[in-house]
C-alpha cells in the first residue's frame, strides 16, 4: 500500500513536477549507488545504472505506474538492472568472434612457438560453455553466476535469494558437474 508520501510524488512526477523529482533524486540516490555497487562492484557502473533508473522514471511520466513505496519500487529496478546488466556483460565475455580467438591463439602460442592453447578451438570452447550455462536450470544458473559472475559468497546468495547455504552449495555443485561432463575434453591433462 502506497504511504500518503509516496502517492503526492508519484502524481507528481507524473504531473512533470521537477522539484518532486529532484527531492526523489537526492533522497534515494546515494543508497541506490552503495546498493548497485555492492552487486556490480564499480561504483561508476553503478552510478550509471542507478542514473538509468532515475531517467526511466522520469521519461515514463503520466505512464508511471507503482503500486508498492517508491523505495522498494526504486531498489527492485535497480537490482534487476544490475542483473541484467552482469548477465549481458557475462554473455559477451563468453561470446567469442572467430577475430578475437585468432587474436588470443596469437596472444597465446607466441609468434612461432606452441603455446599451451595451441589446437584448442577457442570458439567451440565459449560456444560449449554458454551452451552449457544455458542449459543449467534457472535457479542452478542464476545461482551459478552469482557465484562465479558476480563473485559472491554462498552466505551471500543465500541471503539475496532466501535459501540455505547449503542450497547454494548443492547448486553449485550441480552446475559444476555439468560444466566437468560437458567440457571433459578440455579437461584431460
Amino acid at each position: 500500500m502506497l504511504s500518503a508520501t509516496d502517492k503526492y510524488l508519484i502524481n507528481a512526477i507524473k504531473g512533470g513536477d521537477q522539484k518532486a523529482f529532484e527531492c526523489l533524486f537526492k533522497t534515494y540516490y546515494p543508497d541506490l549507488c552503495k546498493f548497485a555497487g555492492n552487486i556490480v562492484k564499480v561504483d561508476t557502473i553503478a552510478e550509471d545504472l542507478v542514473m538509468d533508473i532515475f531517467v526511466k522514471l522520469w521519461e515514463a511520466g503520466n505512464d508511471l505506474s507503482i503500486s508498492s513505496s517508491i523505495g522498494g519500487y526504486l531498489f527492485t529496478s535497480v537490482h534487476n538492472h544490475c542483473i541484467n546488466y552482469l548477465t549481458r556483460k557475462h554473455k559477451r565475455f563468453v561470446e567469442l568472434k572467430p577475430e578475437t580467438v585468432d587474436n588470443l591463439n596469437l596472444l597465446v602460442s607466441g609468434n612461432n612457438n606452441k603455446g599451451p592453447m595451441e589446437g584448442i578451438d577457442l570458439a567451440a570452447l565459449s560456444q560449449r560453455i554458454q551452451a552449457c550455462i544455458d542449459q543449467l536450470p534457472e535457479e542452478c544458473q542464476k545461482i551459478f553466476l552469482m557465484s562465479r559472475a558476480d563473485e559472491l559468497a554462498n552466505k551471500e546468495i543465500a541471503a539475496r535469494l532466501g535459501i540455505s547455504e547449503n542450497t547454494v552449495k548443492a547448486q553449485i555443485y550441480r552446475a559444476l558437474k555439468k560444466f566437468k561432463l560437458v567440457l571433459k575434453d578440455y579437461l584431460a591433462v
